[in-house]
């Protein structure tokens, strides 16, 4: 059985993953900010981050948590002729995640070593992910616009919300870029049922060497 935090990343951040044909209604603040964050992120070629995952359930007086980190590499080129290389690691409570690499998913529990390719479901679930992954670090204006209806609720922020345009597992996301607007601070997933899925990134580094513990 599949560490159920990277299912519920999974099912968090790729129920959208056929863009709707755009229909507008967008906030004109809300793309002056996307285009921005857009060209900050243009030249982007690695990223690493460390994340904390906070579940809330209804059910559950205090949230489940977990932290990790995340390590990006991109040739630098457009899709569909770019290359990237994705590692998505929990470090606690217990050790799990993903690598995307070469166009194939791989999972692993408890010890990275043990990494198993992944059956067909599972690979086109990973690659929405890291398509919807990227759409953030590398910001696709044209992939968010196409995915969800733009909203910035406050003008002295750099927050988003996005509206699902397909029907969806959750009914709206949040998200915040860091104040320069170099990589993502916080991303929240609502659901319809009232729990919430929030991803904290901090120490995020762009376009420098990459740590030790991305090349596992």
């Amino acid at each position: 059985m599949r560490c159920c935090l990277v299912l519920t990343l999974l099912l968090a951040l790729c129920s959208p993953c056929a863009a709707a044909p755009e229909t507008g209604g967008h906030d004109p603040q809300a793309l002056l900010l996307l285009e921005e964050a857009a060209q900050r992120s243009a030249n982007m070629t690695t990223l690493s981050a460390d994340f904390r995952q906070e579940k809330k359930l209804g059910i559950l007086a205090q949230p489940l948590t977990s932290q990790g980190f995340l390590c990006v590499t991109r040739d630098g080129q457009s899709p569909p002729a770019s290359k990237e290389r994705v590692l998505w690691a929990y470090t606690s409570p217990a050790p799990s995640g993903f690598l995307y690499e070469n166009g194939q998913g791989f999972f692993w529990e408890n010890n990275p070593a043990n990494i198993q390719t992944t059956g067909s479901r599972e690979a086109a679930a990973i690659t929405a992910l890291v398509r919807h992954i990227l759409a953030w670090i590398q910001v696709d204006v044209h992939m968010l616009r196409q995915t969800y209806r733009l909203e910035r609720p406050e003008k002295d922020r750099p927050v988003l919300l996005l509206h699902p345009r397909r029907q969806s597992f959750f009914t709206k996301v949040e998200a915040e870029f860091a104040p320069d607007l170099a990589g993502m601070s916080r991303l929240t997933f609502f659901e319809a049922n009232g729990d919430t899925t929030r991803i904290l990134f901090t120490d995020t580094r762009i376009n420098q060497a990459l740590p030790e513990r991305c090349a596992r």
